[in-house]
């Protein structure tokens, strides 16, 4: 097993659609949270002012992020009614060659990337709330 696999993915939400947006990205935890046993923690968050949505992700592994992507990928059909644009994705952890591969598929010039591939520490509480 890898260490902890984090991300942390920013987007423009259409301002036409921006309610819906919100409640699709509810629905989209609620799909994931009952899809995805492994996953330690995942967030929506949203900038009403500015009509930016961010997820952040926490994966005891890669291979869990990986099977994210597999169980979204199933889910994300319609997101771009509601997505103008991906600005940044940022990863944690060093992915699987898979999970890489899964990952390349989602680069593109206009998204500001960022890589950090080496957990030089830190620790995970799952029992506080």
């Amino acid at each position: 097993m890898s260490g902890p696999f984090c991300y942390v993915g920013t987007w423009k939400l259409r301002d036409e659609h921006f309610e819906e947006a919100r409640r699709w990205l509810a629905a989209h935890c609620e799909h994931v949270e009952a899809n995805e046993p492994r996953l330690i923690a995942f967030h929506m968050f949203v900038n009403e002012q500015e009509r930016t949505g961010s997820v952040v992700q926490v994966h005891q592994d890669a291979e869990s992020m990986q099977f994210h992507m597999k169980v979204i990928s199933e889910h994300l059909g319609n997101a771009f009614d509601y997505i103008d644009h991906v600005i940044s994705q940022q990863y944690f952890g060093t992915p699987t060659p898979a999970l890489a591969a899964t990952l390349a598929q989602w680069d593109s010039p206009e998204v500001v990337t960022t890589w950090k591939p080496v957990h030089d520490g830190g620790f995970t509480r799952t029992t506080v709330r």
